[in-house]
């Protein structure tokens, strides 16, 4: 999808030794599946590399050109999207702090297929969650890229010009 629009992408699992400068990329997805309201271990860890880097600089300075959007899969049986903002913040803020500016925060509906509750798929706030994320909340998330890809298209076109008039 994203190449459509001129941008070269890489998926990258996270692993408990992965490194990755992520100010090398302008622009990254960063998501992972709620856990005790925030993200797994391997994903935590990753995270907390980055607190460490941005815990040297007197301030958390954005650093023009660099974009995230956050994102993450929830079960919601209990309070509904409520469970996932703990951990979009978290992945956010790691990422603010860097100077990376988070532009979009997507929380994705799944359901909990390990729970041994029968009603907390069916039952809870978000309905019947059974078989999400489906091919209509992909569909829906799909729309979500593409509008923040045409967004940052003509950000990025409006900074360049602005920087070519800086420098004239």
């Amino acid at each position: 999808m994203v190449e459509s629009f001129g941008v070269s992408s890489e998926m990258i699992e996270i692993e408990s030794d992965l490194e990755v400068d992520a100010l090398s990329y302008q622009l990254i997805f960063l998501g992972a599946p709620v856990h005790f309201n925030l993200a797994p271990k391997p994903v935590m860890n990753f995270l907390q590399k980055f607190r460490s880097r941005a815990a040297n600089q007197p301030s958390a300075p954005e650093i023009p050109g660099h974009y995230a959007a956050v994102f993450c899969t929830y079960g919601g049986g209990h309070t509904g999207t409520a469970e996932a903002l703990p951990l979009l913040k978290f992945m956010g803020q790691m990422l603010e702090h860097e100077g990376i500016r988070v532009v979009e925060e997507w929380p994705v509906v799944g359901d909990f297929p390990s729970i041994n509750d029968p009603f907390y798929n069916t039952a809870g706030r978000m309905g019947n969650i059974l078989g999400r994320p489906h091919k209509a909340d992909l569909k829906d998330l799909g729309g979500q890229v593409t509008g923040l890809l045409r967004r940052l298209q003509i950000k990025l076109r409006i900074e360049d010009k602005m920087e070519l008039k800086r420098g004239m």
